[in-house]
């Protein structure tokens, strides 16, 4: 298997590229494109790959998909996603060209998730094609929304009864056990007199650290004093960051956060300017909710974060929306509660909130044990477990884990800009995954 991957590994790089210039970002929704026509393009693009490459092919309702060969009533599947954030800015190549530059692959999606996706399917093509004997299918399964709402994974379970059981290609080795909960709150002040003065959005998404606002704002020119990465043009004032993952806020420069502690003295709208000493006041620079009031950890999983994502202001209304990852053992009505009440005298209040419960697959399990002796027998590694901020798609499943695909020493460039995989990185990606598809389905 290994030589089989080794000697077709430009196939393997010619399918990720491809499925890389595909910028599929969640989109306007349409009848026979769920998630935009962009997201559908992907998912028809992965499965049209997966044909070529002698599979069977099931599309769910331009919704997910999946590949499948072998027989057997058992399935071990591996789940990857097709969909991406949005590129954000900085970018030295484009993000959508999957340009090869010393010996990288770049571009959004390059490893999240669409680079170990194809590497899995790879291993699994290896595995078809060197007459390999298996006694359960192997299913590898195209998500498209993974990054906005997991609304694939809730249609993929109510159309396919098999268990899911497996893992999914989408976090770090040696192996994740141990998921935080995601929440995703929002909070909301409906100003009583308007705002003329001041109009603010910045950030893309809840679960990425903005690295760009900006605030339309009558007396910009009056602004003293301005921190690194401010800057003024007109009456608009512009904040630059730096982005990172949701679960890593630590790693980011909340550009937000920079814009409100950079107009604050000058604005004169009440409701407005109340806001904007919220976010000074209970975020600041502390990702871990201190100021907020909900700051907890444990042994299991770690410290909780927050991400303040989104922000906008305009004339009637501000609204601000975070991502917080929060330990195994905590729970998401306290953290809504702990919102509510370091709102409340700054006059906002929790309009909408999403969560995500925790993961916890134990260390003893059969699927641990499998995964952990192949990561060691493929690298020559110690293998351990690990527990994560990240929400990966084996919280979807009924027995699953996060297996790769980056090593704890790889720059983090997941939903930054920039975005690579390493060409010999991919391939070998294959080969552990060709292994551990093999060892749990024999």
């Amino acid at each position: 298997m290994e030589k089989f991957i080794e000697e077709n590994k430009k196939k393997l790089i010619e399918i990720t590229q491809q499925i890389i210039r595909v910028p599929s970002v969640e989109g306007t929704p349409t009848s026979d494109a769920p998630f935009g026509e962009n997201v559908k393009k992907a998912l028809l693009l992965a499965l049209e790959i997966s044909e070529d490459l002698g599979f069977r092919t099931v599309n769910i309702d331009n919704i997910v998909g999946y590949a499948e060969f072998g027989d057997g009533k058992d399935v071990i599947s591996v789940l990857g996603h097709l969909d991406v954030v949005p590129e954000g800015s900085n970018w030295i190549y484009p993000p959508y060209g999957a340009e090869i530059h010393d010996g990288k692959i770049y571009g959004r999606g390059a490893i999240d998730d669409k680079g170990p996706t194809m590497a899995a399917l790879f291993g699994a093509y290896a595995l078809k094609e060197t007459g390999v004997k298996l006694s359960k299918r192997v299913r590898i399964v195209f998500g498209t929304n993974e990054e906005t709402g997991w609304k694939c994974m809730e249609h993929f379970k109510k159309v396919v009864h098999d268990p899911l059981i497996g893992f999914t290609p989408d976090a770090e080795f040696p192996l994740i056990n141990r998921e935080k909960g995601i929440l995703n709150i929002t909070l909301r002040r409906d100003f009583e007199t308007k705002n003329e003065e001041v109009k603010i959005i910045g950030g893309n998404r809840p679960n990425m650290v903005p690295d760009y606002a900006k605030a339309e704002f009558k007396d910009a020119l009056k602004l003293l004093n301005l921190d690194e990465g401010i800057e003024v043009k007109g009456n608009i004032v512009e904040a630059h960051g730096k982005s990172a993952h949701g679960a890593l806020p630590e790693q980011g420069i909340n550009a937000i956060v920079k814009l409100a502690n950079s107009i604050l003295s000058e604005v004169k709208h009440r409701e407005t300017k109340e806001v904007l000493n919220f976010i000074v006041n209970k975020v600041g620079n502390d990702v871990y909710g201190g100021l907020m009031g909900i700051a907890n950890e444990d042994t299991l999983s770690g410290k909780l974060t927050m991400n303040l994502g989104v922000i906008e202001v305009n004339e009637s209304f501000a609204e601000l929306t975070f991502n917080i990852r929060y330990p195994i053992t905590d729970n998401f009505e306290r953290i809504v509660n702990g919102f509510n009440e370091a709102g409340k005298d700054y006059g906002l209040r929790v309009s909408q909130y999403k969560n995500q419960n925790p993961l916890y697959v134990k260390e003893d399990s059969e699927l641990v044990q499998t995964l952990l002796k192949v990561f060691e027998e493929t690298t020559g590694r110690k293998g351990y477990t690990l527990a994560i901020g990240g929400g990966t798609y084996a919280r979807a499943m009924d027995m699953g884990v996060a297996f790769g695909p980056t090593f704890e020493e790889m720059e983090k460039v997941e939903h930054m800009a920039n975005e690579y995989i390493e060409i010999d990185h991919l391939v070998n990606l294959a080969k552990i995954y060709g292994k551990a598809i093999f060892e749990l389905a024999k």
